[in-house]
């Protein structure tokens, strides 16, 4: 069984420690490709969220949590938007530590009290189910247009 909280939790640490390494990069090659590979990361799992597991937590939680995480992955994008556009600039570091402080209030969140809670709500076949939809996008490196 594929575990949608333990895949989610898996990017939340990747994505910590790229952004953390980021932090303190120099510019270069290697900053840009740690730039690109977080952002593809990154947009995957919000993609993930939103269309697979938000849903439900909308469904069995109300809109306000979806709401705030909808808040909070816009401010992610712009957290992005703005490091990719200052990637080779001075002040970088302080750009990716902003998007990394933002992350951290959102999978705290996430990992504390959103995917417990709708873990419990769910049946075990349909959080199996999300997990296997979850690994599947993982696996494509995106969500299916049929969802």
């Amino acid at each position: 069984m594929n575990d949608p909280m333990t895949i989610l939790k898996k990017d939340h640490a990747e994505a910590k420690e790229i952004l953390t390494k980021l932090g303190d990069s120099e510019p270069g090659d290697e900053r840009r490709d740690m730039v690109k590979k977080v952002t593809a990361a990154l947009e995957l799992h919000m993609e993930i969220e939103e269309t697979l597991v938000y849903p439900l937590v909308e469904k069995l939680e109300g809109a306000e949590v979806r709401e705030e995480a909808d808040n909070e992955h816009g401010l992610a994008r712009e957290g992005i938007a703005a490091m990719k556009k200052m990637v080779d600039e001075p002040g970088f570091g302080a750009a990716a530590e902003a998007l990394l402080g933002g992350i951290l209030h959102h999978v705290g969140e996430e990992e504390s009290e959103v995917l417990p809670a709708l873990k419990e709500k769910l049946a075990a076949d349909e959080w199996s189910r999300l997990g296997d939809q979850v690994a599947a996008a993982h696996a494509a490196g995106e969500v299916p247009a049929s969802r």
